[in-house]
C-alpha cells in the first residue's frame, strides 16, 4: 500500500494463533494477501511462529480466508487451508475495541498486530 488508508475497512482478517498451522510450514495466507507485509510472522505463547495481521495494513479483502468459511466474501480456491480455517473477517471497530480493552501492545495474542510504534 503506497500510503496511509483514506478510511478504515469495514472488516479485517483476524488469525486464531491456536488454529494457525505455522508461518514457516504454511504461509498460504501471506501468498494470498495482495498487501505487502500485511500478514507477518509472530511468536505465539509457546514461541512457535504463526501468522498475524497488521491492522494498519489489512484492507479486508478476505482473500486469505478459507474457502467455505462463512466470513469469506466470495468463493475461491485459495486461502487458509480448510482443515485449519484459522482466519475470519471481523468488523474493524470490534477488533479495535477488543485491542483497546485488552491494552494490547502489539503482541499477536489475538492474531493481530498493531502498527510499529503504536
Amino acid at each position: 500500500m503506497p500510503g496511509p488508508r483514506k478510511r478504515a475497512p469495514r472488516k479485517i482478517a483476524v488469525i486464531d494463533p491456536d488454529r494457525c498451522f505455522g508461518a514457516l510450514a504454511c504461509s498460504i495466507c501471506q501468498a494470498a494477501c495482495p498487501v505487502a507485509d500485511c500478514i507477518t510472522e509472530e511468536p505465539d505463547e509457546n514461541g512457535r511462529l504463526v501468522c498475524a495481521v497488521r491492522i494498519d495494513a489489512c484492507i479486508g479483502c478476505g482473500l486469505c480466508v478459507a474457502l467455505g468459511n462463512a466470513t469469506a466474501p466470495q468463493p475461491r480456491e485459495f486461502g487458509c487451508p480448510a482443515d485449519f480455517d484459522a482466519i475470519d473477517l471481523v468488523a474493524f471497530e470490534e477488533v479495535v475495541q477488543t485491542m483497546e480493552s485488552a491494552g494490547t501492545d502489539g503482541d499477536a495474542s489475538v492474531g493481530i498486530t498493531e502498527p510499529a510504534g503504536a
